[in-house]
């Protein structure tokens, strides 16, 4: 009996440790596996961190441009219209019947030609009688003044006799000046318009008989706000653009000022000159004109491209390190494709002028210069007030 209760005792001591050897085995794979898995997840960690993150974005082209230094003309923009240098309307000042024509319409005529005859049969007879009159006057003057020195005749006589010689002289010069007029003649050299006689006609004084225009310079006339008084002198330069030239324009200068401001406008009428030997342009043209009041030395220009309006602010990328920047600028004045920079740039800034869209704040480009047959030439240097 003893015997098997000692058996009984062995074998519940034998259970117990094969359960907490079972158990410790079992703490020890677990133990194993956890520290396994933390050192695997450990080493997979960058690789998820790798495949988790965004790929980088590559520059994005945009084209760009250098801010440029260049003096700035301040122009007064005004409306004018085209004056010959010497205009006339050559009318008849006698009548008479037009016995001939010495122009082609819209030729060029130097001065003193004979444009249009008269009839001058009674003009030229009475020329004669005039003529033979004064001779006869002459002759007894002469002979009046020899017999007063025998005694002959009287003083009086012989100064009745002088009297008729110069009133004789006199009707001469008036029968030729009368003659004269049947010869019109071009008075300055220019252009002839369109005629408005015929041959055959019969005209009379102050009838129109066509128009002579001297073009090889013009004049144009226009008008400034009386405010710009100060800023206008004689000599300044003016550029001019008409429709009929788009993509010309034509330099002269202001010669002369209208001391007297019309009253209803308050205007100031201004006239200039240029020259216009190839008649390019003609009388009455209705232009575009931009006149140089002053001049702004080291101005900085950028394209008008670049620019970014917003309600209250211009905006314009600027290129730092490869990266867009967003700056703000305050501009000045304009110019055709340009525009003038008063702060937030500097000499030597890069501006995107092309691809806005494409790119915001910090976004990485790749800066491609513009073509600059893109943009107007700064040559012409000049600003609208």
């Amino acid at each position: 009996m003893t015997d098997e209760t000692n058996d009984q005792s062995k074998n519940k001591k034998l259970r117990k440790c094969g359960l907490k050897c079972m158990t410790l085995v079992l703490l020890a794979f677990i133990v194993l596996g956890g520290a396994g898995f933390l050192y695997s997840s450990k080493l997979m960690a960058p690789e998820t961190a790798q495949a988790s993150a965004p790929p980088s974005m590559p520059p994005m082209p945009v084209e760009t441009a250098e801010v440029q230094i260049a003096d700035s003309d301040q122009l007064l923009s005004a409306v004018g219209s085209l004056r010959s240098e010497e205009s006339v309307v050559i009318a008849a000042e006698i009548a008479g019947r037009i016995e001939k024509i010495g122009f082609d319409e819209g030729e060029k005529s130097t001065q003193g030609k004979l444009l249009i005859q008269l009839d001058s049969a009674v003009l030229q007879a009475e020329l004669d009688r005039a003529v033979a009159s004064r001779n006869l006057s002459k002759s007894n003057y002469h002979r009046a003044e020899a017999l007063l020195k025998d005694r002959a005749v009287s003083a009086q006589e012989r100064d009745e006799a002088y009297a008729k010689w110069q009133l004789d002289e006199a009707n001469v010069r008036l029968a030729k000046a009368q003659l004269g007029k049947t010869c019109i003649r071009a008075p300055f050299a220019g252009t002839l318009g369109l005629r408005l006689v015929s041959l055959g006609d019969y005209v009379q004084p102050g009838q129109p008989l066509v128009n002579l225009e001297a073009i090889n310079r013009l004049k144009v006339e226009f008008k400034i706000p009386e405010k710009y008084l100060a800023k206008v002198k004689v000599g300044q330069q003016l550029e001019l653009q008409s429709d009929a030239y788009a993509k010309r324009s034509f330099s002269g200068h202001v010669y002369a000022i209208d001391p007297l401001v019309e009253k209803q406008s308050r205007s100031l009428v201004l006239r200039g000159q240029l020259d216009n030997s190839k008649h390019d342009l003609l009388p009455g043209q209705f232009v575009k004109v931009q006149l140089s009041v002053a001049t702004k030395s080291d101005a900085m220009f950028i394209p008008e491209q670049a620019l970014i309006p917003q309600p209250k602010v211009q905006l314009v990328f600027k290129v730092v390190e490869g990266k867009a920047q967003m700056v703000p600028v305050e501009t000045g004045t304009r110019m055709k494709g340009w525009v003038e920079i008063v702060s937030g740039l500097s000499t030597g800034d890069i501006v995107v002028t092309g691809g806005h869209q494409k790119i915001g704040p910090g976004s990485p480009v790749h800066s491609l210069p513009a073509d600059p047959a893109l943009f107007a030439s700064l040559k012409n240097k000049r600003s609208t007030l």
